[in-house]
C-alpha cells in the first residue's frame, strides 16, 4: 500500500530521491520541547508499509466517563533516535526499544510502575518518568540503567489507578532543554508536588521546587483554598519558561533557571466556559495552543468547551480564537492535538491513512518514515521502498491455575480483590495466583535478579503489569500501604524478610483479609498483640485472619457515627476512577435537596452501598442538551457496591454489620488552644454548594472551595482535600476507619484538577499537613502558642498546640502579633519530607527566617473582629412536636432569616420585602409527633444594607391544634439532646449563609444557650457581643522552646550565631550542623522560667558568614 502526496505540494519535493532527504529523529513527545508537533523531515514522495507491530491496547489511567481532560495516556507514544524506535507502556511497565527499519525489539526494560509518557532521547541516552515516583536515564543502545532520581525521600505508596504506586507518581512527563531534563512528580497537592530539573548527563539535581503543593489561593468559583497545580500532562518549554500542565486545570509557569513559580491560575469556568485539560503545545510563533476537542466536558447546561461563547455550544457555534486565563493568552485550536507536519506536509489523525486499520491514536516522522500508531496498538511503519510488510503479532503463552493455588484459594477463602506474594520461591504460586480472573498479584522479593526474570517470564505470559507486578524490597520496609490485600502470601519466611509479620497484618484488609505462610512457626506472642488476628494452621500453612472491623472503626447508616480511627491528620489511602462517577442517585431520583449527613449510601463493613444509573459505559457519546435530557429519563438504575479500602467495584453488598462506635458527643464549645478561653466552635469556609459540614459526631466534612475537613476532637482548623472537588451535596464520610470521597460531583465543568474516587486514612502526626485555623473570639494572655516561621499555614497538635503560620499566608490565623527586624529578614520553606531526623515535628524545622536579628512576640492575643454594627446569630438544636400535623412556621426580624428543618431548606426571608422596618414570612411543613426534628436558624442584622436600624429576631409557629406562639422552650433541644433551647452562636460581624458565596470565612463566635428565638436587641448589640474592657499585659514566666534546622549543605562552622531571650543570652555560639550532626536535622532548645510583659523578645547575633536563622518558637505559659 502506498501514499501518494496530494498535487499542492511543491513541485521540487517530488524531485528528491529517499537518500537526499533531509533526516531527522523525532526525540520527545511531539518533537520537540515547545511540543510543537513540526518536524523538517521531508518525507519520501511515495510511502510503503514496511512493517506492523502489534501491541496490547492500553487502558487509561482515568477511563470513566467525562475523563477526556486528564486522559494523557490513551495510547503508545513512541519517540524515535537513528535506527531506534522507543516504546513506553502502561500495560506492562516498560520501555520497549524497536529496530525502526524492521520492527524488531532489541531490548525491554521493566520499570517499578506503569509508563504513561512517551520517553526523551538524547545523546546515546534515554529519559522517562514512571508512576514510582522515579525519573529514569537508560543507555539506549541496550537498555541498561545508568542512574535513577526519586522525586521524594519515601517509599510510600497506594493503590493508584487500580495499580500499587507511589503516592507521588512523576505523571509531569519530561522535557529536555539545554542539558537539563525538568519532570514533575505528585498528583495531589495535599500530599506534596515536586518538580524537578537535573543534569541530563549526571542525574545532579540543579533544583526542586517542593511548595506549589500547599499554596493558599483562589480556586474555581473564586474560592480560597489550599491547593496548587496536579501535575498531569507533558512538559514544554515556551518563551523562556518551564510550562507545567495541571490536570483539568490551566499550567503552572516556573523559571527553568532556579524553579521559582511565576503564575498559576486554574481558570475559573463562567458563562464563557474555559474548561482546562493536560493537553498543551506551542504554535509556530510560541503561542501556546489548547483544543477544544479535549478540554470540553458535558454540563448540565449541556457540552461546554475552552472558547465556547455562552452557556451552551450549539450547533455551528464557533469558539473564541484565543482564551485568556490570569495574564496568559491561549490560542484555540480545534483539533491540534491531532496534527503533525513534516516539511511542508500535513497529516491529520482523523483522515486515517491507507492501509492502517482502526482509530489513529498518534503520529510521527523520522528518518526518512512515517509511524503510524492505532489506538488499538499497532504501530505501523511507512518508507520510501517497496516492501514485504513485516508483521509483529502479540504472543501470550497461556497460563494454568494451579491446583495449588485453587488449594490455598479455598483455603484462605480469598478469591478476589488484591493478593501480596512476600518472597517468589519459584514464582510458580504468584503466576498461578495471576492466572485468577479476580485477583491482582502484588509480588515483592529481595533478590533483583530473580524479579528480573519474573517479569519477563510474566510478560511472555501476557500477564505482567495489570494482572500482576513485582518487585524488589522487604515488607517491613516497602512502603506497604494499609488494608489493601485480601490475601497475602509468604511460601518462605525467610525470604520474606525480618518483621514481616507486623508489617503483612497492617497490609491485610479489615473482615477476613488472610495472611498465609508455608511450613513456619509464627511467634505466636506477636500474632497476639495484633488487634483482631485470628489464626489456625492447616494444610501445612499457617493462617493469620484479620477479622472483623479495625477497633474504634464504626459503619456509616445515616447517623453520627463517631469513628475514633479517622483524624487528622489524613492522608492518601487510594484514589482512581473506581467507584462510578455520577451524582447521587436513589430509587431512579438524583439526590439533589437536603444538606447534612448523607442520605441513601451507606458505609458498613468495608463497603458503600449507592445507586448508579445503567448501563454504564465507559465513553458516552457527547450529547446535545436535550439529547442528554431524553437520555437521563430513559436511564435506570441499580444498586452498586465498593470497596472503602482499595475502591474496587464489588459484586455485592455487606452480609453484616458489625462496626460500631458509641456515641460521645463532643461539647458545643471549644477552648480555644491559644487563651484558653471558651468559645464556639466555627471553621473556615469558602464556596460550596453545600451550605454547612456534616458533623458525624467527631468529624466535619464539608466543602471550601475543595474537599476539606475538621477533627472536632484536636480542633484541627480547615483542612483541604486539595486537588478535589467534593459534591454539591456531601459525599465524605468517615467510616470504617477511613474517609470515604467517592466521585459523586455530577457534572461539574469548572477546573478543580482530578475528579476522582479517593480514600484518606489517618497519618502520624510527624505528617505535614496544614490548615486555616481562624481567628480568637476574645483578647487574652497567651496561654500557649508556636510560631512555625515561614510555614504555608497553621497546623493543630493532638497534645493542643497550635502552630501560626508567619507570615500569614494560610488563610484566616488567631492575632498573635510578631515582630521581625529587619524587614529583609527572608523566610524560607522546604517539605517536610526532606527532614533527616532529629527532634521535634519535622513540618516545623522544615522551614523558618533567615537573616533575622530580632524577633518580638507579643503575650497577647487579639480578637480577630471588633465590635461593630453588624452581627449574626445562628441557632441550631432539634424540635418536638407533640402532635403529628402540618405546621407554619414564621419569622419576624429585621434582616434576612432563614430556617432549615431536618437539613432542608425552609424558609428564607430575603424573598420577602422589607416594610415598616421588618420582614415577616412563613412556610409550612409536616412534622411527626415525638420525632426529634433538626432545626437550624439564621439570622443577620446589617443595618448599613436595611432601612433599619433595630435589630430584632422572632421564631414562630402555628398548626390547627397550636396557636400561633413563639416556639416555647419545652419543643426545643440543643445539639446535645438537653431540652429547654437551642444552642446560640453569635459573630460579631455578619457572616453569609448562603451557598454560593465566595467570602464565607471563619469570624470567631461566642456561644450561649437561648430558651427561645424571640429577641429585641433594639440599637445594641446582644449582651454577648458587647465590648469588653481591653486585656492588660502582665508579668508572666513562660517555658519558651526553640527550633533550629539547617536548611543548606553546608559544614559546622559555616553559620554560628548567639541567641539572647530578654536580653539575656541563653545559647552561645549556636552551631546547628555541629549540635544537630548534619542539615535537615531538627534540635530544640528548652528555657523555663522566662518572664515576658508585652512581648517574649529573641535576638541574633551573628559570628560567621551566613546569617542566623530559626525555624519556630514555642511558648508555653507557666501558670494558666
Amino acid at each position: 500500500m502506498s501514499f501518494h502526496l496530494r498535487a499542492f505540494l511543491p513541485i521540487a519535493l517530488s524531485l528528491l530521491t529517499p537518500a537526499s532527504l533531509p533526516a531527522a529523529d523525532w526525540p520527545m513527545w511531539r518533537f520537540d520541547t515547545g511540543r510543537t508537533a513540526s518536524s523538517p523531515e521531508q518525507l519520501p514522495q511515495e510511502l510503503h508499509l514496511q512493517w506492523v507491530r502489534e501491541y496490547p491496547a492500553l487502558k487509561p489511567a482515568f477511563w470513566q466517563v467525562r475523563q477526556e481532560r486528564v486522559q494523557f495516556d490513551l495510547g503508545y507514544e513512541p519517540v524515535v533516535m537513528g535506527r531506534t524506535m522507543f516504546v513506553a507502556s502502561s500495560r506492562n511497565d516498560s520501555v520497549t526499544a524497536l529496530d525502526a527499519e524492521t520492527g524488531a525489539e532489541k531490548w525491554r526494560f521493566f520499570a517499578d510502575g506503569p509508563v504513561r509518557f512517551a520517553p526523551v532521547a538524547w545523546e546515546r541516552k534515554l529519559y522517562f518518568t514512571c508512576d514510582d515516583g522515579c525519573l529514569y536515564c537508560l543507555d539506549a543502545a541496550g537498555g541498561k540503567l545508568l542512574w535513577k532520581v526519586h522525586a521524594v525521600p519515601s517509599n510510600r505508596k497506594v493503590i493508584g489507578n487500580g495499580r500499587l504506586i507511589s503516592v507521588w507518581p512523576a505523571r509531569g512527563g519530561p522535557v529536555l532543554n539545554g542539558g537539563r531534563v525538568f519532570f514533575a512528580a505528585g498528583v495531589w497537592p495535599f500530599e506534596g508536588i515536586f518538580v524537578h530539573a537535573v543534569d541530563a548527563r549526571t542525574g545532579r539535581s540543579l533544583w526542586v521546587n517542593d511548595s506549589m503543593g500547599s499554596l493558599y489561593l483562589v480556586h474555581p468559583h473564586k474560592a480560597m483554598s489550599f491547593g496548587g497545580p496536579s501535575p498531569q500532562g507533558y512538559l514544554l518549554m515556551n518563551r523562556g519558561r518551564l510550562v507545567v500542565p495541571s490536570s483539568r486545570a490551566f499550567p503552572a509557569f516556573l523559571d527553568p533557571a532556579t524553579g521559582k513559580l511565576l503564575s498559576f491560575d486554574f481558570g475559573h469556568g463562567r458563562t464563557d466556559s474555559e474548561t482546562g485539560g493536560w493537553f498543551l503545545s506551542s504554535d509556530a510563533d510560541g503561542r501556546l495552543c489548547v483544543d477544544p476537542e479535549i478540554d470540553a466536558e458535558m454540563h448540565d447546561g449541556g457540552l461546554q468547551t475552552v472558547g465556547q461563547i455562552g452557556l451552551r455550544r450549539n450547533p455551528g457555534d464557533k469558539v473564541k480564537e484565543t482564551v485568556k486565563i490570569g495574564n496568559e493568552t491561549y490560542r484555540v485550536v480545534e483539533g491540534v492535538a491531532g496534527v503533525i507536519r513534516a516539511g511542508s506536509r500535513e497529516f491529520r489523525f482523523r483522515d486515517g491513512f491507507p492501509g492502517v486499520e482502526g482509530t489513529i491514536h498518534t503520529m510521527l516522522a523520522a528518518n526518512g518514515r512515517l509511524f503510524v500508531v492505532t489506538r488499538e496498538g499497532r504501530i505501523h511503519c511507512f518508507g520510501g521502498k517497496q516492501a514485504r510488510p513485516a508483521r509483529h503479532a502479540a504472543k501470550a503463552r497461556p497460563v494454568e491455575p494451579g491446583e495449588g493455588a485453587r488449594a490455598l484459594l479455598r483455603l484462605s477463602g480469598q478469591g478476589e480483590g488484591y493478593a501480596l506474594v512476600l518472597g517468589l520461591g519459584n514464582g510458580k504460586l504468584a503466576e498461578a495466583l495471576a492466572a485468577q480472573p479476580k485477583l491482582r498479584v502484588v509480588a515483592v522479593d529481595r533478590d533483583a535478579k530473580k524479579v528480573a526474570a519474573f517479569r519477563q517470564r510474566l510478560d511472555a505470559a501476557g500477564l505482567y503489569g495489570e494482572k500482576i507486578a513485582t518487585h524488589v524490597g522487604e515488607a517491613a520496609t516497602f512502603g506497604l500501604p494499609p488494608y489493601f490485600a485480601n490475601l497475602i502470601v509468604v511460601e518462605d519466611a525467610t525470604a520474606a524478610g525480618e518483621n514481616f509479620v507486623e508489617a503483612a497484618f497492617a497490609a491485610l484488609r479489615p473482615y477476613g483479609g488472610t495472611l498465609c505462610v508455608k511450613d513456619a512457626e509464627l511467634p505466636r506472642e506477636k500474632i497476639a498483640k495484633l488487634a483482631g488476628a485470628q489464626w489456625r494452621q492447616e494444610g501445612g500453612w499457617t493462617l493469620v485472619v484479620r477479622a472483623g472491623p479495625l477497633p474504634g472503626a464504626a459503619n456509616y447508616t445515616g447517623r453520627p457515627n463517631f469513628d475514633d480511627l479517622v483524624r487528622a491528620p489524613l492522608g492518601l489511602l487510594w484514589f482512581g476512577d473506581t467507584y462510578h462517577h455520577h451524582k447521587l442517585f436513589y430509587n431512579g431520583v438524583t439526590v439533589e435537596s437536603g444538606r447534612g449527613l448523607p442520605a441513601y449510601i451507606t458505609v458498613e463493613d468495608g463497603m458503600v452501598s449507592y445507586m448508579v444509573t445503567e448501563p454504564y459505559g465507559m465513553k458516552p457519546p457527547k450529547l446535545s442538551y436535550p439529547d442528554m435530557l431524553r437520555k437521563f429519563n430513559e436511564q435506570t438504575h441499580a444498586a452498586a457496591f465498593s470497596d472503602v479500602y482499595t475502591g474496587r467495584l464489588l459484586e455485592s453488598g455487606p452480609k453484616s454489620a458489625s462496626a460500631a462506635a458509641s456515641a460521645k458527643p463532643l461539647p458545643l464549645t471549644r477552648r480555644n488552644p491559644i487563651t484558653g478561653r471558651e468559645e464556639a466552635r466555627e471553621y473556615m469556609k469558602t464556596y460550596g454548594c453545600d451550605l454547612v459540614g456534616a458533623d458525624y459526631g467527631n468529624f466535619i466534612t464539608l466543602r471550601s472551595g475543595t474537599g476539606a475537613f475538621y477533627d472536632k476532637r484536636s480542633e484541627s482548623g480547615t483542612i483541604n482535600i486539595s486537588g478535589l472537588r467534593s459534591g454539591c451535596r456531601n459525599n465524605m464520610v468517615p467510616a470504617c476507619g477511613i474517609l470515604s470521597v467517592p466521585s459523586w460531583t455530577g457534572n461539574c465543568t469548572y477546573n478543580y484538577p482530578v475528579f476522582t474516587s479517593l480514600a484518606l486514612v489517618p497519618m502520624p502526626e510527624s505528617f505535614e499537613q496544614w490548615s486555616a485555623w481562624g481567628g480568637v473570639a476574645e483578647d487574652g494572655p497567651i496561654r500557649r502558642v508556636g510560631i512555625n516561621f515561614g510555614a504555608p499555614g497553621d497546623r493543630m497538635t493532638r497534645d493542643g498546640a497550635l502552630w501560626l503560620d508567619w507570615p500569614s499566608v494560610g488563610g484566616p490565623s488567631p492575632d498573635v502579633r510578631v515582630r521581625v527586624t529587619p524587614e529583609t529578614a527572608e523566610p524560607f520553606y522546604r517539605h517536610a519530607l526532606w527532614m533527616k531526623g532529629g527532634e521535634g515535628w519535622p513540618w516545623v524545622f522544615a522551614s523558618g527566617i533567615k537573616g533575622a536579628r530580632k524577633i518580638d512576640i507579643e503575650t497577647i492575643a487579639r480578637c480577630t473582629n471588633a465590635p461593630g454594627e453588624r452581627f449574626s446569630v445562628r441557632w441550631t438544636g432539634q424540635i418536638e412536636p407533640q402532635t403529628s400535623e402540618e405546621y407554619t412556621f414564621s419569622t419576624r426580624s429585621d434582616g434576612p432569616m432563614h430556617v432549615w428543618i431536618d437539613n432542608r431548606p425552609l424558609l428564607d426571608s430575603t424573598l420577602r420585602p422589607l416594610r415598616d422596618g421588618q420582614r415577616e414570612a412563613s412556610a409550612k411543613v409536616t412534622l411527626k409527633a415525638g420525632t426529634k426534628h433538626d432545626l437550624f436558624v439564621d439570622y443577620k442584622h446589617a443595618p448599613a444594607t436595611n432601612s433599619a436600624t433595630a435589630a430584632f429576631a422572632e421564631l414562630s409557629w402555628s398548626s390547627p391544634s397550636v396557636p400561633k406562639t413563639v416556639i416555647p422552650p419545652e419543643r426545643l433541644l440543643a445539639p446535645d439532646g438537653r431540652r429547654g433551647g437551642l444552642a446560640g452562636v453569635y459573630y460579631k460581624a455578619e457572616r453569609s449563609s448562603g451557598a454560593y458565596s465566595n467570602e464565607r470565612t471563619s469570624t470567631p463566635a461566642l456561644f450561649q444557650r437561648d430558651t427561645q428565638v424571640r429577641f429585641e436587641w433594639g440599637g445594641e448589640l446582644p449582651a454577648i457581643l458587647k465590648p469588653r474592657p481591653p486585656v492588660q499585659p502582665a508579668e508572666r514566666a513562660y517555658t519558651v522552646r526553640l527550633m533550629f534546622a539547617e536548611p543548606e549543605d553546608i559544614r559546622a562552622g559555616q553559620r554560628v550565631f548567639d541567641v539572647k531571650l530578654q536580653g539575656r543570652e541563653v545559647l552561645p555560639a549556636l552551631d546547628i550542623v555541629k549540635q544537630a550532626g548534619g542539615a535537615m536535622r531538627g534540635i530544640v532548645r528548652e528555657f523555663r522560667g522566662v518572664k515576658a510583659t508585652e512581648a517574649l523578645e529573641i535576638e541574633f547575633v551573628p559570628r560567621s558568614g551566613k546569617p542566623p536563622l530559626i525555624c519556630g518558637v514555642e511558648m508555653i505559659a507557666e501558670q494558666p
